[in-house]
């Protein structure tokens, strides 16, 4: 026997679910891929791999077919005839295949470095600039590209003017460096954006930053550079997120609460920090806490906010990244201070589900 249905009954019913969540309703397919994909992140752990041979900090790393290249950095000596420890930038080039766990060394650069610009063009890699004795003490123009096939390097254009801790970002056809050191000798910090041509090896001027900024993890999403910065001016903790819209040539500062405010990233100097759209600001120094940092965090740069995973295996700092596969890799870097750095050799991982 059929049943009438008042129709203004029905639109009551129908309400009363959407408004009472009613038995009735069910998630859409995107909010249950969301869902799945949120549990895996819940479930994955950091696993600890082969030692680098060297222990570095202030590197920069590259991701090329498939492998992870960690360039430079600084050395510490702490046997010094004066009993004094003694850091010093190094040439050293080493090489990371998953495939094998396994750390080789490749052909080490025409010259010590430490705080590069580092990128990636049509699977070469090019380093801008950097510190070419220790720490904040000898800024270089000098630049370079390498051929990972040939395993070789050849000089390019030398940067406009002397930079270390800058960033290089590849999008299109160009490479975008910015950022430099905000120490409080220095002064208001330089805010420059020179855009390379590689086929051309010329640098533009572009737009300038809207603040200083050092330690910036960064990464390109929708035609659009993000960077989360650790300082800003002065050596000041940075807050919000810095966002350069590459056809208006304009930066804008995202006022985008932090999890925690940190610098001295392990994620930093590193060409491929993100999966997917998600951009990993690893360790460092937390102003929270005034430890070294196990914080994993990440930057969701289509969301524009901020989220976390499961924390690494302990506090760390200064190092740098890679992603292959899907799995975020962590190598260099130190572990309380800086004459630590000789002990800090471990090579993490972390296998982030695909999205």
């Amino acid at each position: 026997m059929k049943v009438a249905v008042n129709p203004i009954m029905s639109l009551f019913l129908a309400l009363a679910g959407v408004f009472l969540g009613g038995g009735c309703s069910t998630m859409s397919s995107e909010e249950a891929e969301q869902a799945k994909l949120d549990e895996q992140i819940d479930k994955a752990q950091w696993r600890v791999l082969a030692d680098v041979p060297i222990g570095l900090f202030g590197g920069a790393a590259a991701v090329a077919n498939g492998r992870l290249h960690l360039f430079g950095g600084v050395n510490m000596n702490p046997h010094t005839p004066e009993g004094q420890d003694k850091a010093e930038a190094v040439s050293l080039h080493h090489v990371y295949d998953p495939a094998t766990n396994t750390w080789t060394e490749a052909a080490p650069m025409p010259d010590k470095k430490g705080w590069p610009a580092i990128a990636v063009y049509k699977n070469k890699i090019y380093i801008f600039g950097g510190d070419n004795k220790a720490i904040d003490r000898s800024m270089t123009t000098l630049s370079w590209v390498y051929d990972p096939r040939a395993d070789s390097f050849k000089e390019i254009a030398p940067l406009p003017h002397p930079r270390s801790y800058c960033h290089a970002v590849p999008v299109g056809k160009y490479i975008y460096i910015f950022g430099a050191r905000t120490l409080r000798s220095d002064g208001r910090a330089d805010r420059t954006t020179f855009r390379y041509d590689p086929r051309k090896s010329t640098y533009k001027r572009t737009a300038d930053l809207p603040e200083g900024a050092r330690f910036i993890v960064h990464g390109s999403y929708n035609n659009c550079i993000y960077a989360v910065h650790g300082e800003t001016d002065l050596e000041t903790y940075a807050y919000g997120v810095l966002k350069y819209i590459v056809a208006e040539n304009k930066w804008v500062k995202l006022d985008i609460p932090r999890i925690e405010q940190r610098k001295w990233y392990l994620s930093q100097h590193s060409t491929h920090a993100a999966i997917g759209s998600k951009l990993f600001i690893l360790g460092g120094w937390s102003k929270v806490t005034n430890t070294r940092s196990d914080r994993a965090a990440y930057f969701d740069m289509a969301a524009e906010k901020f989220g976390q995973v499961a924390p690494m295996p302990k506090g760390r700092c200064c190092g740098a990244a890679g992603v292959i596969d899907n799995k975020l890799y962590v190598a260099g870097g130190f572990w309380q201070w800086v004459d630590d750095v000789c002990e800090c050799k471990e090579t993490w991982g972390f296998p982030f589900p695909k999205e």
